[in-house]
C-alpha cells in the first residue's frame, strides 16, 4: 500500500512501506493514486525508509509515457537512518548509469527539505513559461 498526497501545488509526494521492494504493482498503484489527484504534469517526492529491491518491471514503468508524461522531476527522499540508504542510492545510480532513459531530471536526497527545495524549483520553471 502507498501513500500518495498532494504536498503543495505542483509536487506530489508518496511514501513507500520500511524496506520497499519496488514493483510493477506498487508503481501502478501509485500512479493511479497519482492521477486521482491530478493529471497536470507535477514534480514528485518518493519518501522511502528503505529500499531494499526494484524489480525490471518497475523501471519500465519508471521510464514509461506515461510516467514521463505526468513527472517534470523526481525527488527521491531516503531517510539515512532507516537502513539500506547505500544499497538503495547504488541500485538507483547504477540502473541510470546502465541507460534507464528518463525525460525527467531525478536527484536522490538524504534531506526531505532539500529535496522539496530542489522540486520547488521545477514548479516555479514551469510556472513562467
Amino acid at each position: 500500500m502507498v501513500e500518495v498526497k498532494q504536498v503543495e501545488d505542483g509536487i506530489l509526494s508518496a511514501e513507500l512501506p520500511p524496506h520497499a521492494v519496488v514493483s510493477k504493482e506498487l508503481l501502478e498503484e501509485e500512479t493511479a493514486k497519482r492521477l486521482a489527484l491530478t493529471e497536470k504534469p507535477h514534480a514528485f517526492l518518493v519518501k522511502l525508509r528503505g529500499l531494499h529491491q526494484i524489480t525490471d518491471d518497475a523501471w519500465d514503468i519508471i521510464s514509461g509515457d506515461l510516467f514521463d508524461s505526468i513527472t517534470t522531476a523526481l525527488a527521491i527522499f531516503h531517510d539515512k537512518k532507516s537502513g539500506y540508504y547505500e544499497h538503495g542510492k547504488i541500485m538507483v545510480d547504477l540502473k541510470f548509469q546502465q541507460g534507464t532513459a528518463v525525460n525527467y531530471p531525478v536527484k536522490y536526497f538524504d534531506n526531505e527539505e532539500t529535496a522539496l527545495d530542489w522540486l520547488r524549483s521545477f514548479v516555479a520553471s514551469d510556472v513562467s513559461e
